[in-house]
């Protein structure tokens, strides 16, 4: 019933013709062809239930176009019924048993008219305060996500002058580390917020697409080219963030260490392997040196602890021609 109310054909036909012409036209067509079928059955009902196929035409007709037609629809199959069914000779003459049997259709169909016209209110009601409600909570998501940006601009303005103020290279080189990680994860942030496929997923193709091309803008050195081969796939937006920093982390270091005065290239690919995710960061540079892998840098150890929030296992594989870390994640 609630998807034939929201069919409202007076405003769908609204640019062609006026409402009430429309109105009209609804509950006319309606009463003629329920009027019609009543006629057809006469040989076989007789006078039985003379005005019951007209009340139907009455409840179809409010809830296509409205209390208005519904209205004209019983007035004018009530009257057809009358004069085709109920009159012996055609005319409008009433028997005693026909007047009563009219006028309780009458108070019938008024009192189902005026149940569909309250119904039908309460539904368009409900329906703009959801309306409403929707367009609050989109307004107060994007207000949000502004202020949430315009916080880790704050942050990184902060830190990055603590930086330079600082008369310590140590210190210094760790506020600028600190900076490039909060960019990190503002830039997954506003990512999510992007690709987010509703509150509770996010696509994660597009998620680790935004994220490489803001890479491929701003920190890819020259003659490296950067490129990514995503399924779709969607994950909760928990899982979408840590792998976009685990992401992120990974094609930063690779930017950063693996193409030193040298060209190259980098590949991030992302697809569904049965019931967990295939995260994959590739680059054919130099390798990791063996002092690299024993030590362990604080980006490495980001790497380990939000694999581990995402029960998903890592596998590094690092020679001269390149190094592949490969991120297992289940999913849901």
């Amino acid at each position: 019933m609630r998807r034939i109310v929201r069919l409202d054909l007076p405003r769908r036909l609204g640019r062609h013709l006026p409402r009430p012409l429309t109105e009209a036209l609804t509950g006319l067509v309606i009463a003629g062809a329920f009027a019609g079928l009543r006629a057809a059955l006469n040989p076989i009902a007789g006078d039985l239930a003379p005005f019951a196929l007209a009340i139907l035409a009455m409840v179809l007709a409010t809830l296509v176009s409205g209390w208005r037609s519904g209205l004209i629809a019983i007035l004018v199959g009530v009257a057809l019924d009358w004069y085709f069914v109920l009159a012996p000779r055609d005319d409008f003459q009433l028997s005693p048993s026909a007047a009563i049997s009219l006028a309780f259709v009458a108070v019938t169909a008024g009192l189902t008219l005026l149940a569909l016209a309250l119904y039908q209110h309460e539904v368009r009601a409900g329906e703009i305060a959801r309306a409403r409600r929707i367009n609050f909570l989109g307004h107060a998501l994007r207000e949000m996500d502004h202020r949430t940006r315009n916080n880790f601009q704050i942050v990184m303005s902060m830190l990055q002058l603590q930086a330079n103020r600082s008369g310590n290279s140590e210190a210094k080189a760790a506020l600028g580390e600190a900076v490039e990680r909060l960019q990190a994860v503002a830039a997954v942030y506003e990512s999510l917020s992007l690709s987010s496929h509703g509150l509770q997923t996010v696509r994660l193709q597009d998620q680790l697409q935004e994220i490489c091309d803001r890479v491929r803008a701003g920190l890819l050195p020259e003659g490296v080219a950067l490129e990514t081969e995503l399924e779709p796939i969607l994950v909760p937006h928990e899982i979408g963030a840590c792998i976009g920093i685990v992401v992120n982390e990974l094609v930063t270091n690779a930017c950063k260490h693996a193409f030193p005065g040298r060209s190259g290239r980098i590949r991030v690919s992302a697809r569904r392997d049965g019931p967990q995710a295939l995260i994959a960061v590739a680059d054919d540079g130099r390798g990791m040196p063996g002092t690299a892998r024993v030590r362990r840098g604080l980006g490495t150890r980001l790497v380990e602890v939000f694999v581990q929030r995402l029960r998903g296992r890592s596998e590094v594989h690092s020679s001269e021609t390149g190094t592949v870390h490969t991120i297992l994640v289940p999913l849901p």
